[in-house]
């Protein structure tokens, strides 16, 4: 039995009312020897329960010792307009088993009459039984109120009603019926996620269908030739499956299995059937209600199974508490007595409906049918749905019926099951049409030199260069890559660090006609090496030493000096013609497949957040912007690019303001930049330091989940927090608000920027309406031209749409705010970002599966993504578990330093699922189980050695473990690169020795370490 289970978390979900309100005051001894009578009359009422351990006894008490007394209370005065809202706590007072009644009554004084409440378990009463209650107590109340005997059909002892075992065709149909169903698929795509501890409080809305969709119902009942209850069902399905439940759904369609000759049996006899149907896109309307039909009279014709003896059939999905065959309600009854006026002994009193406030289900729409319209009550779990939910569930249920009215052999899968609101919502976000008057990037910095040659454009410490020197090194570098026979469609590759000569030589690029790739020179030499050759690049310009390809002819050319003297008379040259539609840059980023993907970019993607960041940011030639981020991250078009757009200055920062926010705030103060742009990373570990001089100044943040109490800190520095959002493949951010005020369970991400539009698409490819999660696909200026020579993937995450042209699939899951907003939740694939970093994990366990001694790698990330996150790698190995440090060594050489696995764990064989795949939430939990900080047996004595003690203690400190040895590897227990700058800062100060962040991955033991700074120092 159910019950015996667990009946629900919370008592009070079990309990029923019956409640009317009178006209005037009531005989208090005719209403409590009518209660008596009713008592007395149904045995089912009489029944109580005890509870022994785990199992529950029932027995009757005989009616000379059974007495529900009335309950008075005087002056009730409800604390609002709603009686029924104020009965509440009556009703749902717990009930004990322990032998005491699951019925009890009150009589409650009331200013405009009297309100009789009588509160019921479950156990022993269903709505149905209020009919024939109701019924009884009134026409008991009525005899007895004047003097009279009570009836005598109402003396007659009614037995409690035992419902009859469940037949073996019955038992084999439901087999049938369920076999197979996954009720995972029930979930919806909006609302909140189950929770571990559910409360079922629920809440419930009224809604009256429209006109129109009143007369679609008439339209279809004729069309489908099915009942007014199977039309309303079959659109209930399509409203779910439209949400994200199914295909394969069952609704809980509650029944009376009270027995034919006795259809007013009191006592808990419904019970809720879970049809099963599986809504199929390419079929009409019409067949989905005639399936339907069918679906509902068959299981009408096998409702003598109890839902309870079944529910082991399916799998339980999520809580333990959670029903296991349906998580979706509907019920349709014509009007019910129970809601219409009725007479107590010659007074007016009307029925009075107390819901108990909770909700078993997700959601139940109650329908009910009468000759003034079809009213909806629509009951819901608070845990799962809010209000603003149901209501624009509601709106939609109305607008599908009668788009279904007006073609009932549409495909389902082409009806847009959208209210007028969503419409409305949607299409103002993505109204982003706009011109600007500076075509591009190049075009506006040739204005500035013709406008203001003397202001300053870039700064990097002392050093300040002006427009005309920038453009002077510019056209240098162009005429030196033409007579390197580079031009339109080619690629040079820039391997530099953050200087105004690295800035010239993206003009130069671009003035040559061709397409930069930016090279991170600190990233291993294979990788290097990888994206050179892959990109087909004819010349890398650089700063240093690099080792190029051995199989392919590249030019290595020298940055061209920024700053050398310029002649005031120097001619510029005519404004250059830059191609929008021509590509301007070619990035890599992490790719699934195991090797890196180079997007490829276009100018009119540039000029598009040129043209918007600067009016968004209010900038102006007046204004300084921090470039804090790496090259080759995308982040850094809005610290470079807009600047030079709108004729600001462009400050430099060093790589330690990324983890110092001593340097941070040297060049806040120094340079007093408008515009300082980090990833939540970035600021979590600069934040103290700084927060006293981010007063007024634009903070851009993004790249990776916003933890709102960070969000909440850089508020309340007086900073306007603008939060932004924009896979690479888009040109950076493509959606942008302005944080403030209440920030709710998630900063939203903005609304679409100039010329862009973002939809959010469910896995067949309809667009969801607002509230609704699904992935975010982005179409407009900033969408890539495709993927380099990747025409598999280019076919797979590149589309065309037919109003807003080319788009972007980008494997991250959204939604639409009411307001319009965004929101972002994750990733719908395996690709994560950590520290800002975009990482594909089947990359990194396609790095790791190289290594000759592994035979299965499986890449994770342990914690929180937002924070202190770890990328941990399970593998297979020939070699045993000393392989770890040689794998760290191994993944080095292949993957750049964001995606270097921090953890290898070896295992004897990958746990996998029932569809045999690996089983990652089996491996979260084995990682967690086995990491903490405690230290390992027989752990080697620290050394003699100072300078090596202070190595491990501040590993120790920074790794939070203290199975630190001089042989321990920062990064393979924990560490990270920001973590390793931190550690290098710490060391600085107390050796006064500077190592740079790639001598930590060369020397990365506190032995080898600290001999590197004896020799350094």
């Amino acid at each position: 039995m159910w019950l015996l289970e667990r009946l629900v978390p919370e008592a009070a979900a079990n309990n029923l009312s019956l409640a009317f309100q009178v006209e005037g005051k009531l005989d208090t001894a005719a209403l409590q020897a009518s209660l008596d009578v009713i008592v007395q009359r149904h045995e089912v009422l009489r029944t109580v329960y005890f509870t022994s351990g785990a199992e529950l006894m029932k027995a009757v008490v005989p009616g000379a010792d059974f007495a529900v007394p009335i309950e008075e209370f005087d002056e009730f005065t409800p604390d609002t307009a709603d009686i029924e809202l104020s009965l509440r706590p009556y009703v749902t007072r717990r009930f004990a088993f322990d032998g005491r009644p699951l019925v009890r009554a009150g009589l409650f004084h009331h200013p405009d009459g009297q309100v009789v409440c009588l509160a019921f378990h479950h156990l022993v009463y269903d709505i149905i039984s209020g009919t024939t209650l109701l019924q009884e107590l009134v026409a008991a109340y009525d005899r007895l109120a004047e003097g009279a005997a009570v009836p005598a059909e109402l003396l007659a002892p009614v037995a409690t009603f035992h419902e009859p075992e469940p037949t073996a065709q019955s038992l084999a149909y439901w087999r049938e019926q369920l076999e197979d169903f996954d009720p995972e698929a029930l979930d919806l795509a909006c609302g909140a996620a189950d929770g571990a501890d559910p409360t079922l409080k629920g809440d419930q809305v009224g809604y009256q269908l429209s006109d129109q969709a009143r007369a679609a119902v008439a339209r279809l009942q004729r069309e489908a030739r099915a009942p007014e209850a199977v039309v309303l069902l079959a659109a209930y399905y399509v409203l779910l499956a439209a949400h994200g439940a199914g295909p394969d759904i069952t609704v809980g369609s509650p029944v009376s299995v009270r027995p034919k000759e006795a259809p007013g049996t009191v006592g808990h006899h419904t019970n809720v059937l879970p049809l099963r149907v599986a809504v199929d896109p390419a079929e009409g309307f019409r067949q989905l209600v005639r399936r339907a039909r069918d679906t509902y009279f068959s299981a009408l014709g096998h409702a003598d199974v109890p839902v309870d003896s079944i529910s082991d059939l399916v799998p339980r999905a999520g809580s333990s508490w959670r029903n296991r065959l349906c998580r979706h309600l509907f019920n349709y009854f014509p009007q019910l007595g129970l809601t219409s006026e009725l007479a107590v002994s010659g007074r007016r009193a009307r029925p009075l409906v107390v819901e108990n406030g909770y909700s078993k289900f997700d959601l139940e729409f109650f329908l009910a049918s009468s000759e003034t319209g079809i009213r909806i009550i629509a009951r819901y779990g608070t845990d799962k749905l809010d209000r603003a939910d149901v209501q624009a569930l509601l709106a939609r249920y109305d607008a599908l019926l009668v788009s279904c009215a007006a073609d009932a052999d549409l495909p389902i899968g082409e009806l847009v099951v959208w209210s007028e609101q969503d419409r409305a919502v949607i299409a103002a976000a993505n109204d982003t049409a706009r011109r600007f008057e500076r075509t591009d990037v190049p075009a506006a910095v040739h204005a500035h030199v013709l406008a203001h040659p003397q202001a300053v454009a870039l700064e990097q410490g002392e050093r300040t260069v002006n427009y005309r020197e920038l453009w002077h090194a510019a056209v240098t570098t162009r005429d030196t890559l033409r007579q390197a026979g580079i031009g339109a469609g080619d690629v040079v590759a820039i391997a530099a660090a953050r200087t105004p000569e690295l800035t010239a030589t993206v003009l130069g690029v671009w003035l040559a006609g061709a397409a930069y790739l930016p090279v991170d020179p600190e990233h291993p030499a294979q990788r290097v090496a990888y994206l050179l050759t892959d990109s087909g690049a004819k010349v890398v310009l650089t700063d240093r030493e690099l080792p190029l390809p051995a199989d392919r002819a590249m030019l290595r050319l020298p940055l061209t000096r920024v700053g050398l003297p310029v002649s005031a008379r120097t001619d510029p040259g005519p404004a250059p013609v830059i191609d929008p539609a021509a590509p301007a840059y070619l990035i890599y980023t992490s790719g699934s497949s195991g090797r890196p993907k180079g997007a490829l970019l276009p100018h009119r993607a540039i000029s598009n957040i040129a043209a918007d960041y600067t009016v968004r940011l209010r900038l102006t030639s007046r204004d300084a912007t921090l470039w804090m981020t790496t090259f080759a991250f995308d982040m850094a078009n809005l610290e470079h690019y807009v600047p030079l757009y709108s004729g600001g200055r462009i400050v430099i920062a060093p790589d330690e303001a990324r983890v110092d926010g001593r340097v941070l705030l040297d060049l806040l103060i120094r340079h007093q930049p408008g515009v300082v742009q980090a990833t939540p990373t970035t600021w979590r570990l600069v934040l103290d330091q700084v927060k006293g001089e981010l007063a007024g100044r634009r903070v851009v943040i993004g790249a990776e989940p916003l933890p709102i109490p960070l969000a909440e800190q850089l508020l309340a520095t007086g900073c306007e927090l603008h939060h932004a959002y924009g896979p690479t493949e888009t040109t950076t951010w493509c959606t942008w608000g302005i944080l403030g005020g209440e920030l709710g369970e998630r900063p939203h991400i903005g609304k679409p920027i100039w010329n862009t539009q973002v939809m959010v698409v469910a896995p067949d490819g309809r667009e969801l309406p607002v509230g609704v999660r699904g992935e975010l696909w982005i179409a407009g200026s900033g969408v890539s031209l495709g993927y380099h020579q990747r025409a598999e993937l280019n076919e797979a995450r590149f589309g065309e749409h037919p109003v807003h042209g080319r788009y972007y699939r980008s494997g991250d899951l959204g939604r639409w705010r009411a307001d319009g907003n965004l929101e972002v939740f994750g990733r719908s694939d395996r690709q994560v970002k950590l520290r800002g970093n975009r990482i594909e994990l089947g990359e990194v366990e396609a790095a790791v599966l190289g290594h000759p001694q592994v035979k299965a790698a499986a890449a994770l990330v342990l914690g929180d993504r937002s924070a202190d996150g770890r990328l941990v790698v399970f593998v297979e190995s020939t070699a045993g578990p000393d392989i770890a440090d040689g794998l760290w060594e191994h993944a080095r050489t292949e993957l750049p330093n964001s995606a270097i696995p921090q953890d290898f764990i070896v295992v004897d064989a990958l746990p996998t699922n029932a569809n045999e795949k690996v089983d990652y939430l089996a491996l979260e939990a084995l990682a967690l189980a086995g990491q903490g900080p405690e230290a390992a047996a027989g752990a080697e004595q620290d050394p003699d050695d100072e300078l090596t003690r202070t190595v491990i203690a501040l590993y120790r400190e920074l790794l939070g473990r203290d199975d630190v040895s001089a042989q321990t590897n920062f990064f393979t227990h924990g560490g990270h690169s920001l973590l390793g700058a931190q550690l290098l800062q710490k060391l600085e100060e107390r050796t006064q020795v500077a190592v740079k962040l790639a001598e930590l991955f060369s020397a990365p033991t506190p032995a080898q370490l600290a001999a590197h700074l004896r020799a350094a120092g």
